[in-house]
């Protein structure tokens, strides 16, 4: 996965922006707790920690520190995974992100993006991992699995697992509802 060398200054620029993201998802009240002691926020400050060491050569350290994140949060972020400033992540737990990802990602309680079983080819996120263009938002419980593409500006439905690419400006809702009548045996 070919990405720019990420230094302190800009993962400090990166977590400003994530937390001026994350302000606008709080509510008074959470704001006024203090968003630093927010587990979303914690939960993005040690994922970039986590990418810092992972990208000055430092794997065993990154490692151990996206361990204290899952611990911490719920959260399953990958250090290798390489996510644009604004990422915001609503509820930790039950979150997993192994891919690439623009500007402003935000991913929703229990969503994520990772690889899928059998497909190893690279779209730009790692072998067999999903790229996410910018301004992307993954609703509850929905997934991006495999070497796809999703577009700028894509909103995945609840419940959606996306597995080929999605272009620009897309919703992805998941299929109509249908009711299965089971046969009672006599």
């Amino acid at each position: 996965m070919a990405a720019e060398h990420q230094n302190w200054k800009m993962t400090i620029s990166r977590l400003k922006a994530d937390r001026r993201r994350l302000l606008l998802h709080l509510s008074q009240w959470q704001r006024a707790c203090g968003v630093y002691f927010h587990p979303s926020f914690i939960c993005i400050v040690l994922y970039r920690v986590s990418r810092h060491f992972f990208q000055t050569g430092h794997p065993l350290l990154a490692r151990l520190i996206g361990q204290f994140n899952q611990v911490l949060t719920g959260a399953d972020i990958s250090p290798a995974s390489d996510i644009g400033e604004g990422f915001v992540v609503l509820t930790p737990p039950g979150a997993a992100i192994y891919g690439k990802a623009g500007r402003n990602l935000t991913v929703m309680p229990c969503a994520g993006i990772g690889g899928e079983i059998g497909r190893r080819e690279d779209v730009g996120g790692g072998p067999g991992h999903p790229v996410l263009g910018d301004d992307v938002i993954l609703e509850p419980h929905c997934g991006v699995l495999g070497p796809v593409k999703v577009g700028n500006r894509v909103r995945i439905g609840a419940v959606v697992v996306v597995t080929h690419d999605v272009p620009d400006d897309t919703i992805v809702e998941g299929p109509m509802p249908r009711l299965v009548t089971r046969r009672h045996s006599a």
